[in-house]
């Protein structure tokens, strides 16, 4: 349970930060405390759903490929920025043990506005994310029907 809450503070700490931290120390955090997790779900002292545990591994091995061999965040490009931070997000929802918590793990992706070259990272939940995914889905299936006079034409 302590290492749950370690582990959940301090990935809120370093995701507050992200951009503006101080890189260097960072990224030792982050690599201490996976390192940390994953001697504890060796050693048995942490224990996991196997669902679970194999999402951490999975999640785990994308946190030190990204990280291994940098010592800042500014070795990271955007995307991996947001990969990382993506990759860390799921394993702290898969270690906080409750039904909602991946509903509630905030992910982030890159978007291209319409009509522009501008590319922008957005941040949400995994239920908003869904929730816009669903609605948009809704939008473009909804019935399009034009009748009367002037019928598209602006007034």
């Amino acid at each position: 349970m302590a290492i749950r809450l370690h582990f959940a503070a301090a990935v809120i700490g370093v995701m507050t930060f992200f951009p503006l931290a101080n890189a260097a120390e960072s990224l030792a955090d982050i690599r201490q405390q996976q390192t940390q997790i994953r001697d504890d779900l060796a050693k048995g002292t942490l224990t996991l759903e196997t669902g679970k545990h194999q999402k951490v591994d999975e999640q785990q091995r994308i946190v030190f490929g990204l990280i291994d061999g940098r010592q800042s965040f500014g070795e990271l490009n955007p995307a991996q920025r947001i990969s990382l931070r993506n990759a860390l997000e799921t394993i702290n929802a898969a270690l906080s043990g409750t039904s909602s918590a991946e509903e509630d793990r905030e992910v982030c992706w890159q978007e291209k506005r319409t009509g522009s070259k501008l590319v922008t990272t957005v941040c949400g939940t995994v239920r908003e994310r869904q929730q816009a995914k669903e609605g948009a889905r809704d939008f473009m299936q909804r019935p399009r029907m034009c009748g009367g006079p002037g019928c598209g034409a602006s007034p």
